[in-house]
């Protein structure tokens, strides 16, 4: 019978403590253009030894992607989208890695949920033309430059160094 506290070897050959995983959860503490904080490290750091796995919060990879804001306008989505933002980022894979844990990092594009662009005044954009009536904001079609932009973006973001 297999338990919770049992190692786990993956194919290629990466192996947790445990079966225990810590799904990304939110924390908006990001400074005002994506980059990790004091805070970001502080609240990973006392959960560095919380699982086997730690996957890090939603994370835009281009600017255009993010960031996405639900709280307070002092905080924000992490970002990974220029090389400025990197050493944070190896700070707190440090962080996380102190205690054996592997630090996995959730990329993605905000789309129509890039709002502090709208309150910038700025464009919203999405992968189609769609009213979306519960916005207060316009969001505007992308495109096939646009989409393939963002795809190389995730590319770009995984090889930061």
């Amino acid at each position: 019978m297999q338990k919770l506290n049992d190692t786990v070897t993956f194919r290629n050959g990466a192996t947790v403590a445990n079966r225990i995983v810590q799904p990304p959860m939110l924390t908006n503490s990001g400074r005002d253009d994506g980059h990790v904080t004091q805070d970001t490290i502080n609240y990973y750091n006392q959960r560095s030894n919380s699982a086997g796995m730690v996957i890090v919060e939603y994370t835009y990879v281009s600017r255009a992607g993010g960031p996405s804001r639900s709280w307070a306008s002092d905080r924000e989505q992490l970002g990974l989208y220029k090389d400025e933002q990197m050493p944070g980022f190896t700070k707190l894979a440090q962080t996380l890695k102190k205690d054996g844990n592997k630090a996995i990092l959730q990329l993605e594009h905000s789309g129509r949920e890039a709002n502090y662009h709208a309150q910038l005044g700025e464009k919203v954009y999405a992968p189609s033309s769609f009213d979306f009536g519960f916005l207060d904001y316009e969001v505007e079609e992308m495109t096939e430059a646009d989409i393939l932009e963002v795809i190389h973006d995730f590319g770009a973001a995984t090889k930061r160094d």
